[in-house]
């Protein structure tokens, strides 16, 4: 008998479990790369949203609220395509696109029930004065998203000056 008929008749009579080996190491590897798949997009998942996480801590770090005026329209995020309005009633704010690659957005202003800014583009952090009848709105944007800016809206009343006493 020659080596390759030892190897032959070995392998004929554990066919059966040489198969399962085969089969559960097939079966093991193939789960192995697939994990080591989903864990790569989860971990390229992370630090995506770290990266985000941190843009974000910064431009609230940055951008604090500076109104020393009244809000009207506490600092929220607004949807593309929706409104918001003041709490007075005044002004209505609507969100016709933003860009958060550049970090703008282009807001259409409504003041008194008139259109004081038509689709005016504004970059996180400016800050827009818009006279109405109450006083002046101030508008700041604070940040941008694929879908959403966030602003707030404070109000500065006009106070009457007394008449001079003649």
């Amino acid at each position: 008998m020659t080596p390759g008929d030892h190897l032959i008749r070995f392998i004929q009579n554990n066919i059966t479990g040489i198969v399962a080996f085969a089969v559960v190491f097939i079966m093991a590897t193939a789960w192995i790369v697939f994990e080591a798949l989903r864990s790569h997009r989860s971990r390229q998942e992370v630090f995506r949203l770290r990266r985000k996480v941190s843009l974000l801590e910064q431009e609230r770090q940055t951008l604090v609220p500076d109104f020393s005026d009244p809000i009207v329209l506490s600092r929220r995020w607004i949807r593309v395509g929706a409104a918001a309005t003041t709490t007075d009633g005044g002004c209505l704010v609507y969100i016709e696109r933003t860009s958060p690659d550049i970090r703008t957005a282009e807001v259409t202003i409504r003041i008194d029930g008139e259109v004081a800014h038509q689709k005016h583009g504004m970059h996180a952090g400016d800050r827009l004065e818009t006279d109405g009848k109450y006083g002046t709105y101030i508008f700041r944007l604070y940040a941008t998203d694929p879908s959403q800016a966030n602003l707030a809206i404070a109000l500065r009343t006009r106070h009457e000056k007394p008449e001079p006493s003649a």
